[in-house]
């Protein structure tokens, strides 16, 4: 029985196409609790689930992470956390890029922590309108270096002592920095030093003691693989979802970090036709048959987020043999030459694996990553919204997100 038929075993909306994600719940506690085991003892992780968790539904995914131990869930923007309060996550939420001023009421009425990004977002929390509400949550983010935003050291004192003045508004609860690149060892550790010095300096009663009690966190997935045993908070992304961040991997692997896969992309063939040799497939035709040719339409496409340029590139997997994309790759299909598999009794019941394992063979993010030629986070934030998410423990459905449909 595969995921379209246990969905409806399970009594779970059915799927509207045979095509979808499906993400282990069960792997992302597992890798909620290796990655916390890299931090000294009483550590914490933060998840950072912006764009929809990497693609892979933030609502289910930080049910899951809050309940195998994280702390709390980090989003890029507001409306990511405004989706997951109302959701029901009660978790703390903290946005990482600015916040409109429009949405700073709202931010303060749910609980949301927003950032200290700049002197001017600093005048924008400044000029808020909190009449009436509980103390606007902020962590202020410093550049030690990234270069992209955060607040420089030398302006850093001025901008607490602002801050702290309005105490009646706005309750200070950390202070962060991002590294550059974590596998440049002195880089980062020049990062952690200025970061830490600039506290520090800022902690002295002869400065205001304008850092006292602020927590200090630096390192995202990379950092904590290579200096988690110094930090105290980690804010995890990509090794959440069981990827090793792609600077790290001639070093590190997942099996070694104890990190499993968390999704899998899989689509069901709606066509299975051979054709005459000289027949073309797709549009073009890009492919022309040189043989009498076995061809599996599948109902997924550049719409769903597979690359339109992995046409001649990409292959996929079915009962383990591996088999190639063919013809021009289309908004809502994609068709392969099944010709050389040597079962004879392929349907449309066959598990069509773009991303995942089937028998002894796999395609990792990494793979789909390297073929195109960009990082593995954009794998799967390429997913769009119209591929159902279906989330699985033990192997067999418990939630599903469609574009009709989400179970709670």
């Amino acid at each position: 029985m595969g995921i379209p038929e246990a969905l409806l075993a399970a009594g779970l909306p059915p799927l509207a196409r045979a095509a979808w994600v499906e993400v282990s719940l069960d792997a992302i506690a597992n890798n909620v609790r290796s990655l916390k085991a890299r931090l000294p003892e009483g550590g914490h992780i933060d998840v950072v689930l912006k764009s929809n968790a990497y693609g892979l539904g933030a609502v289910q995914i930080a049910r899951a992470s809050i309940a195998a131990g994280a702390r709390a869930v980090l989003v890029a923007t507001v409306d990511e956390a405004i989706q997951l309060r109302r959701a029901g996550i009660s978790a703390p939420l903290r946005v990482l890029w600015r916040v409109p001023s429009e949405y700073l009421r709202e931010a303060a009425q749910l609980e949301i922590g927003v950032p200290a990004t700049s002197p001017a977002v600093v005048t924008e929390l400044l000029a808020a309108d909190l009449h009436g509400l509980s103390p606007l949550i902020v962590d202020v983010e410093v550049d030690t270096g990234l270069g992209r935003d955060g607040i420089l050291p030398d302006e850093l004192e001025k901008q607490l002592t602002l801050l702290r003045a309005a105490s009646d508004r706005i309750t200070l609860r950390g202070i962060w920095s991002h590294l550059t690149a974590a596998e440049d060892a002195p880089r980062s550790e020049r990062q952690a030093e200025r970061l830490n010095e600039v506290s520090d300096q800022l902690a002295d009663p002869a400065a205001g003691g304008l850092s006292v009690g602020l927590e200090r966190h630096l390192v995202g997935s990379g950092g904590l693989l290579t200096m988690g045993g110094t930090q105290h908070v980690a804010r995890v992304g990509i090794a959440l979802f069981g990827v090793v961040p792609n600077a790290l991997r001639s070093t590190s692997s997942a099996a070694d970090i104890g990190l499993a896969s968390v999704y899998q992309l899989i689509a069901r063939p709606i066509r299975i036709a051979t054709l005459p040799a000289g027949h073309g497939v797709g549009y073009g035709p890009h492919f022309v048959a040189k043989r009498p040719s076995r061809i599996i339409t599948l109902p997924i496409g550049y719409a769903d987020g597979i690359s339109y340029h992995d046409k001649d590139r990409a292959e996929v997997l079915v009962r383990g043999v591996r088999l190639p994309v063919v013809g021009t790759i289309a908004m809502d299909s994609i068709t392969i030459d099944a010709t050389d598999h040597p079962a004879k009794d392929l349907s449309p019941l066959d598990d069509v694996i773009f991303i995942g394992r089937s028998g002894d063979e796999v395609i990792e993010p990494v793979d789909v990553a390297r073929r195109r030629e960009t990082i593995t986070n954009e794998v799967s934030t390429s997913f769009t919204n119209r591929l159902a998410r279906v989330y699985t423990r033990a192997g067999l459905p418990v939630a599903v997100a469609t574009l009709i449909e989400a179970t709670p």
